[in-house]
């Protein structure tokens, strides 16, 4: 009689549209790799400073170039450029890997005269992707010099920033 009276209830709950729970399958457990890499931090040492050179002007504004992507010096019809001029050269060291290179739009070089405003030059532009390889990678900064009209004569200097970010 137990036996009938637990059909007729398993009878009662199908015909309600319920149903007993169905038993459990087992699971089935799959594994999966997972790798990392650490990098090295992006270290640089500046082997040669940013140097315009000497400008002479007869005091009209102009612009002067160095151009990191030919490795040379223009200067504007209303100047002249004399002397030697390097283009800022770092060494970046890190894991090999690729490196995004930003810097700011634009620095000040300071002297006995009126603020000359300078916007860094890199090949690329900002935002340009190198590769660090075997440990090291060497990049040139150039930039355009916009001197002033009336600039007084003196010696002028600034710094610029460099960002440096594994891509």
């Amino acid at each position: 009689m137990r036996h009938l009276r637990w059909t007729s209830t398993a009878i009662m709950l199908a015909g309600l549209g319920l149903t007993l729970p169905a038993p459990a399958l087992a699971a089935a457990a799959q594994t999966a790799d997972s790798t990392a890499q650490v990098l090295d931090t992006i270290q640089y040492a500046v082997l040669l400073d940013m140097n315009f050179g000497r400008v002479a002007t007869s005091g009209n504004a102009g612009v002067v170039e160095l151009n990191p992507a030919s490795g040379t010096r223009t200067c504007d019809p209303t100047l002249v450029c004399v002397s030697g001029f390097n283009m800022s050269e770092l060494r970046l060291t890190g894991s090999d890997a690729n490196v995004q290179v930003n810097f700011d739009p634009a620095f000040t070089l300071t002297g006995p005269g009126d603020p000359i405003v300078a916007e860094p030059l890199f090949p690329g532009g900002p935002g340009a992707v190198i590769s660090i390889s075997g440990g090291q990678a060497v990049v040139y900064f150039g930039a355009r010099l916009y001197i002033n009209a009336g600039q007084a004569p003196g010696i002028y200097s600034g710094d610029f920033t460099v960002y440096l970010e594994y891509n």
